[in-house]
């Protein structure tokens, strides 16, 4: 058996059992009382003195926010708690995290301007549906 075959046969399983996992990690309706949690690279001073950017501050009566300094001096913890009866999702709080940090460090929220390069075919399939949700459940 040639060695491309052997990738073959250990790859596949191994994308589809990452597709299946990340399936039922974000289980839609399901009360979610975790803390999320980005750092930013700006001082706690200057996040606490200014509003909160983008669309965290959409959210913010909605949620519960706190902030802290970040571990070693390396920033400000933006930390996230959805309460029991909110209307907000997991993934709108995973978007604003992730918009607000981009706001406070870089200024500016980067978007995919344009459609996809890649053309679906039957062994991209795997990657398709890991990241079918990338925006709202991806990493921060």
């Amino acid at each position: 058996m040639s060695r491309t075959k052997i990738a073959f046969l250990i790859a596949v399983p191994l994308a589809a059992g990452a597709a299946v996992a990340a399936r039922r990690r974000s289980r839609p309706g399901a009360p979610d009382n975790r803390r999320h949690v980005v750092t930013v690279f700006r001082p706690l001073a200057e996040v606490e003195s200014t509003q909160l950017p983008g669309s965290l501050s959409e959210i913010a009566g909605d949620v519960r926010i706190s902030l802290s300094a970040a571990p070693g001096g390396r920033g400000t913890e933006i930390a996230v708690r959805i309460p029991d009866g909110s209307a907000v999702t997991t993934g709108e709080v995973r978007r604003a995290l992730r918009e607000t940090r981009s706001l406070l460090e870089a200024g500016d929220v980067l978007l995919p301007s344009g459609p996809a390069t890649t053309v679906p075919t039957l062994f991209n399939r795997p990657l398709q549906a890991a990241t079918s949700n990338g925006r709202e459940g991806g990493l921060l």
